[in-house]
């Protein structure tokens, strides 16, 4: 009998989860990003502009769909965040997190966790949408930790970003509490670094008891000078039966997609289920296939640098949770969330 482990009975739809427009400090309009994407072939992008959250749905047709959605800053001892300060020498040193909440209302813009005292610049940019708690943010694991609860609360995923342009050291991410993602590659920010593509920071995550937690990758493109250079390179696969709001935010939450990287032609998983103990795996050409375990367990599967399409991975109980790699020619890999054995494992 087949498990699936990804639904097998959907439609795929490519994703953007991180993006930036002139609603913050990106160069293209909401309109134009639509438009780039649409064309690489996209359907779905989260608007994640900095501090606001706004209602992207009047971009919405038959072939692409807006994730209402924000990065919200929690900065070391600098209260707030504005674009601009991103330049200066001091903020430049400074820790941060900086973590993505997709809402599951379209049509909201309520900002739990945001303090017009912080954030006033953004009310006075949009002062018809801007709603908010009225809470400071704190820079600390709990003032973290309070931000996802209360996002969490509010009907909102919350995502940790590119932990390593946020200077992130272990302490300060394996005692976060609630988050539903972490971002495994930001591909603007590996663009200019070759530091942000991070699956080991998510499995140091998992070990440390996040067992729920997803990944996703993202673009995080600004767009600066009008270029694409930082676009297209991390992708977000998502199973859904249809292109509709409510279908795919579940989808998200209930784990029904993989990442992928690669500008053009990412590798694609078709298939992934367990059959009498065995993981299976369909996929686009690749040279490798990884199954990496909870702890010290990793096996491959390759054919001397040859292009294949299937493979196969007996599923092992000291396994204790798995996740699947595929990597094609050119290095571009797409990954798996983690599973957990004993769903999947039968006696």
């Amino acid at each position: 009998m087949k498990k699936y482990l990804l639904p097998n009975d959907v439609n795929w739809y490519r994703a953007n989860m991180h993006c930036h427009t002139t609603c913050s400090d990106g160069s293209l309009t909401p309109e134009e990003v639509k438009e780039a994407y649409k064309a690489q072939g996209y359907s779905i992008v989260a608007y994640t502009d900095h501090e606001v959250l706004l209602d992207h749905s009047d971009l919405n047709d038959e072939g692409f769909l807006a994730l209402t959605s924000s990065e919200y800053s929690v900065n070391e001892e600098i209260p707030s965040f504005k674009p601009i300060e991103a330049n200066t020498a001091d903020w430049m040193r400074k820790k941060v997190y900086h973590m993505n909440i997709f809402s599951s209302d379209p049509h909201s813009t309520f900002q739990p966790a945001t303090s017009e005292e912080q954030y006033g610049w953004v009310k006075e940019r949009f002062p018809d949408t801007f709603k908010c708690d009225g809470e400071k943010r704190v820079y600390s694991v709990e003032g973290a930790n309070d931000i996802i609860r209360r996002c969490n609360e509010a009907g909102f995923l919350v995502q940790l970003n590119h932990p390593n342009w946020s200077l992130n050291e272990k302490e300060d991410y394996v005692n976060l509490e609630g988050l539903w993602s972490l971002e495994i590659l930001n591909y603007a920010t590996e663009c200019i670094s070759g530091a942000e593509y991070c699956p080991y920071i998510y499995d140091e995550m998992v070990r440390n008891g996040m067992y729920n937690l997803f990944c996703t990758m993202g673009d995080d493109n600004h767009n600066r000078g009008r270029s694409l250079g930082h676009s297209f390179g991390g992708s977000t696969m998502i199973g859904a039966k249809e292109l509709k709001y409510d279908q795919v935010f579940n989808a998200l939450k209930n784990g029904e997609f993989y990442c992928t990287s690669g500008r053009e032609n990412p590798p694609v998983i078709k298939a992934l289920y367990v059959e009498d103990n065995v993981v299976k795996i369909d996929f686009s050409p690749a040279v490798k296939v990884f199954l990496t375990g909870y702890c010290r367990s990793f096996r491959f599967v390759d054919q001397e640098g040859e292009e294949f399409t299937h493979a196969e991975f007996n599923l092992l109980e000291s396994d204790e949770m798995f996740r699947i790699t595929v990597r094609d020619k050119y290095g571009n890999n797409a990954h798996t969330h983690f599973y957990k054995v004993s769903d999947y494992l039968e006696k």
